[in-house]
């Protein structure tokens, strides 16, 4: 396989999935059945544990497509502190400079953040803010097309539009759109796509912000529509058993000025009839083995030029 999507194929299949820590490290099975059914040209992974080995992710993707001789190029995001996003792609992978290092938090938000934390919020490691904003981001080759892929994963929870956890969340929503608009500035791309876990719990403004405004001809961002096997059900997170409800935390926004979405759906391995888990060697419970949160698959076609 070569090291670039051909400059002949239209679409690209894109695969983003919050694996909360490292299920292609712990569920090495479950994670290569599911990758075998969604078929990615690109990956994207956020809240990726540090301490997880990428060669673990390519062992699992070359198993997929093609075995010992597909070929696939890895970034491990360096921000995020103990949540990295990962991107995997079979095409050859441009590393950004916005994006290369830690993405740090401007200080008087950060000061207010703290400012809004109990005292044991503050000396709590999982919220700290000293590793950056948990995003990534490179351009892809795609044949003659340059696809600008992010991935993120806002913080997560807040008891309210006033809450710590909300001002952060619409940080680094800011933040991140500050960069891409950078990017975008200062390269001529074919084509956006952003994915990630939003965590939106008390508020859709963080997604506001992400969709743009961006530099012409871009304009702005739309989100992906995508459901469950069933056709109606739009939860990505999987709340049954918890005190939180299942809802839609993840999305994939996507540039309509370069792509046409054609089709995607909801991973997920308990609504999907038998015959079809019997062929891809899955079991109905796949999805849960591999972390509350499922992953997007979504295909999307170029759109030529104007």
């Amino acid at each position: 396989m070569a090291d670039e999507i051909a400059a002949t194929d239209e679409r690209i299949r894109i695969v983003s999935w919050n694996v909360s820590d490292n299920a292609f490290v712990s569920e090495p099975g479950a994670f290569q059945s599911l990758l075998l059914w969604a078929n990615p040209d690109i990956v994207l992974l956020d809240e990726v544990r540090p301490s997880a080995d990428p060669e673990k992710l390519v062992n699992a993707l070359a198993a997929t497509q093609g075995g010992a001789d597909e070929s696939w190029n890895v970034d491990v995001g360096a921000s995020g502190g103990r949540q990295r996003g990962l991107i995997a792609s079979r095409a050859a992978l441009e590393k950004l400079p916005e994006f290369s290092s830690i993405v740090p938090y401007p200080e008087a938000d950060k000061r207010r953040v703290l400012e809004g934390m109990s005292p044991e919020e503050r000396a709590d490691p999982d919220w700290s803010m000293r590793g950056g904003i948990p995003v990534n981001g490179v351009v892809v080759h795609a044949g003659s097309r340059l696809l600008l892929v992010v991935i993120a994963d806002l913080q997560c929870c807040g008891d309210g539009p006033e809450s710590w956890q909300e001002f952060r969340r619409r940080v680094e929503a800011r933040e991140i759109r500050r960069l891409i608009r950078q990017v975008l500035q200062r390269n001529p791309l074919d084509g956006i796509v952003f994915a990630g876990d939003f965590n939106m719990v008390n508020s859709t403004f963080p997604m506001a912000l992400l969709t743009g405004p961006y530099p012409q001809p871009h304009a702005g961002l739309i989100p992906a529509e995508l459901y469950h096997s069933d056709g109606a059900t739009t939860w990505t997170w999987d709340g049954r058993r918890t005190r939180f409800p299942s809802s839609a935390l993840d999305y994939q926004l996507y540039g309509p000025h370069g792509l046409e979405m054609r089709s995607g759906f909801i991973l997920d391995t308990e609504g999907i009839p038998a015959e079809t888990r019997e062929r891809l060697g899955l079991e109905t419970d796949t999805s849960m083995r591999t972390g509350r949160h499922r992953p997007l698959v979504v295909e999307y076609s170029w759109i030529e030029p104007d």
